[in-house]
């Protein structure tokens, strides 16, 4: 059984694991392949366990892990918007999910669970930004309800890389549109 719950400190490795690895599986041909093949889960870890310890002192952002059994297989990161010009209020700004985890509902579940976090903070609009040539992640945020909104260019390991913009008016149908197509502890 999957179970959604708040990240810890001590889930830093794991969720470095999932970035490092869902990064050279998605961008492998988007982003420079030098930069990928460098991904260390090391320095990854080290960047986490700040990024959680942060969270404790700003309660609008929050890490949240899809576990299965003691794995951790996915996670999604969100919080208040970081861009002042930008049409949501509060911004996921990662969604991954390990390639055997995929296509049972764990990125929906994610999802939902990233919209009644902000929510329940009083963020009711909420939007992401995409890879341009990232066609199955945009593919998924249209299926959920995303409307394209906005471009920019972005640096991503030292290559320009161009962004699209989605957004959901009203978070609450984010949540509804991601019901869980699979069992789930609580979170």
């Amino acid at each position: 059984m999957i179970h959604i719950r708040t990240a810890r400190r001590t889930d830093a490795a794991g969720v470095a694991r999932v970035h490092a690895q869902t990064w050279k599986e998605a961008y492998r041909g988007l982003l420079d392949s030098a930069f990928l093949d460098n991904l260390s889960e090391r320095r990854l870890a080290t960047r986490w366990r700040a990024q959680l310890d942060r969270r404790a002192q700003d309660l609008d952002e929050e890490v949240l892990v899809a576990v299965n059994g003691q794995e951790i297989v996915g996670f999604a990161s969100m919080g208040a918007s970081r861009e002042a010009f930008a049409p949501w209020e509060a911004e996921i700004s990662m969604v991954y999910v390990l390639k055997e985890h995929r296509g049972i509902g764990i990125g929906r579940v994610l999802m939902k669970a990233a919209a009644d976090h902000c929510i329940r903070r009083g963020l009711f609009s909420g939007g992401l930004w995409v890879l341009r040539d990232n066609g199955a992640g945009r593919d998924f945020y249209e299926a959920l309800g995303g409307e394209p909104t906005g471009r920019k260019a972005d640096s991503v390991g030292g290559q320009i890389v161009q962004l699209n913009g989605y957004w959901w008016r009203d978070l609450a149908q984010l949540a509804e549109r991601s019901l869980p197509a699979i069992t789930l502890g609580r979170y």
